[in-house]
Order: structure tokens, then sequence, then C-alpha cells
């Protein structure tokens, strides 16, 4: 097994499955490995930009998804996946 691959099963313990989205991940983020919507609103540049992207309003885009990923150690492959957004009304 690659180093890579022994910090990431290390740092996520849990397996991420398929039908989990980068919504997912972030939430997982969140409620269990200590970090807040508050860190993500500051990583995204306004609280309303995080509560879009939790609430899946709002795509997350390359930059946010690269300083999500450098700022948490998340690898951004859990990130880039495709998810379906609900359009605010």
């Amino acid at each position: 097994m690659a180093l890579v691959e022994l910090y990431e099963a290390k740092r996520w313990p849990i397996a991420i499955g398929e039908d989990q989205d980068p919504v997912d991940v972030l939430q997982y983020a969140i409620d269990e490995l200590g970090h807040t919507q508050t860190e993500l609103a500051e990583l995204l540049g306004s609280r309303s930009r995080a509560s879009e992207v939790l609430s899946r309003r709002r795509a997350l885009t390359v930059e946010m998804i690269r300083k999500i990923a450098d700022a948490w150690k998340i690898p951004a492959d859990l990130l880039v996946r495709p998810y379906k957004n609900e359009h605010a009304a």
C-alpha cells in the first residue's frame, strides 16, 4: 500500500461509498472531524455561500474544492464527484 493510501486510510477511517457526494463528505468533516460551518464560510468567502453549498443550492467550484482539500486535508477526489443541486426558488 502506498504512503498516500495509508495516510488516507488513517485520516478517513470509514469508507466513503459511491453513494456519498461532496456535500456528505463536508457534513462528515463538520460532524465528525471537528471542523465548523464557520471555518467553511471562511474558506468559501461568506456564510451564505457555505450555507448554500451545504444545502445543495450552490455547486462547489474548482477553486472551492482546492481550498477545502488543502485546508481540511480532504482528498480532492471525494469533492469532485458529481451531485445534484436543488435550484433556489
